[in-house]
């Protein structure tokens, strides 16, 4: 009997034993120079009674460093009675600063913006931006306060819209720095003066740690001069859900105030091991006589992304995004560039009632050092969008050639996107955004 005891608790106690061992939160300990002790524990994704698990842990520091608020983040662990205990010692600042954007290319166009953080000494991020071109401008003005994120933002453009054979158009907006109209001349169809004016309000809520919920209504105008066209009101409002485990985050602007660095060390090493990232959205945009439009829309889109970051650092990055405007009228339509990667730039463009896009890029760190990071980053991308009753492509390839300093977080370098349809080719310098 005693052996069959000895046989059973071998087999079946690491079952039992896996099973007891799980450990939850105990208390979170915080402090900061700034922010209050309870801002700083709401601010921290693992609470009190949270399973704990060193992956969630080490995520939960990353959300700190994130805020770019910090000057020195440490963290420290002690078991207590099946528990872990967390200690939080911070020294948090402030910045505010005004910053200017450039873009290159075919046409100009330029901006300024103004960026605060932690003012308030809640973390928070608020923002406010102003730019224009060629073909008009646009405002917007935002916060990110723990869970929530509000923007307002106003366009106005006012543009030659142009048709080509094979059904091109020509691309446009605030920062759309191409120009088509010698290039295509021999190919011009018709074209038409475009007025359009555009304000929304977005609100974002995050329910956990990976889903977030938005809705967007926004007020919309269109003005053509020929009779025919869809002028007049296209007020519509947006809603989405979008689900997301990225492997790095972008930065702000803290590190420019010698706040926000606090994760450079970590960023520097190489990883233990290879690991993934993931972005999935579903979004519905829809108008009628109830959103004060005088035309219908009923418009539905998915987007996904997959990360892979190698051990050097190094990534892999596949994007698929898909729309079906089951009811649209011509303005509303589906634009070709709205379903690539956004990573080439295009003089012209495709519209249709539906489709589909794919991209895949590959981001090369050149140099990644003390001083900043210099990477290439060659891509390919395409999209097939349903017009005239059938599917016509839209594909590019290319590479940007990028530099970042650590102090000073935004890219600025070189982009060339080669339009695998009509040949044409861009060559453009950038200055902010984002890798």
């Amino acid at each position: 009997m005693k052996k069959v005891s000895l046989v059973y608790l071998c087999l079946f106690s690491p079952f039992y034993l896996s099973a007891q061992v799980s450990v939850t939160v105990g208390e979170v300990h915080a402090q900061a120079t700034r922010m209050s002790s309870k801002t700083l524990q709401r601010l921290f994704l693992l609470k009190p009674n949270d399973l704990f698990s060193p992956q969630l842990y080490e995520k939960a520091q990353d959300d700190l460093h994130n805020l770019r608020v910090f000057k020195k983040l440490e963290f420290q662990t002690q078991d207590r009675l099946g528990k872990k205990d967390i200690f939080i010692n911070a020294q948090d600042g402030y910045y505010i600063f005004p910053l200017a954007f450039a873009s290159g290319g075919k046409k100009n166009a330029a901006a300024l913006s103004l960026a605060a953080g932690n003012l308030f000494k809640q973390g928070e991020s608020t923002f406010f931006f102003a730019g224009g071109s060629d073909d008009g401008f646009t405002t917007m003005a935002g916060a990110n306060i723990a869970k929530d994120f509000f923007s307002l933002s106003f366009t106005k453009l006012n543009f030659q819209q142009r048709f080509y054979q094979n059904d091109w158009s020509n691309t446009f907006g605030v920062f759309s720095t191409t120009d088509d109209k010698d290039e295509y001349s021999n190919e011009l169809l018709d074209q038409t003066h475009t007025r359009k004016e555009q304000l929304a309000f977005t609100y974002m809520r995050r329910l956990s740690r990976t889903l977030r919920i938005w809705v967007r209504p926004e007020y919309v105008q269109y003005s053509y001069p020929d009779v025919g066209l869809d002028g007049g009101s296209h007020n519509q409002i947006a809603f989405g859900l979008r689900l997301t485990d990225d492997v790095r985050k972008g930065l702000n602007m803290g590190a420019l105030s010698g706040y926000g660095l606090t994760d450079k060390k970590k960023s520097l090493q190489n990883l233990p091991r290879m690991r993934q990232g993931y972005a999935a959205e579903i979004f519905y945009s829809a108008a009628g006589s109830w959103t004060g439009s005088d035309y219908t829309l009923s418009k539905l889109g998915l987007k996904g992304e997959w990360i892979v970051e190698f051990k050097n650092r190094h990534m892999w990055v596949f994007q698929l995004q898909a729309q079906d405007a089951f009811k649209a009228s011509f303005s509303d339509e589906i634009l070709s560039t709205e379903l690539l990667s956004g990573m080439g730039r295009y003089d012209r463009q495709r519209r249709g009632k539906r489709g589909a896009g794919a991209a895949a890029s590959f981001i090369f760190y050149l140099v990644r050092n003390e001083t900043g990071l210099l990477s290439l980053a060659p891509f390919y991308e395409i999209a097939y969008l349903y017009t005239n009753n059938r599917y016509l492509p839209h594909s590019g390839a290319g590479a940007s050639l990028t530099y970042k300093l650590w102090r000073f977080p935004f890219p600025f370098g070189i982009n060339y996107t080669r339009n695998l349809q009509d040949g044409s080719q861009q060559i453009g310098f950038v200055f902010g955004g984002k890798f």
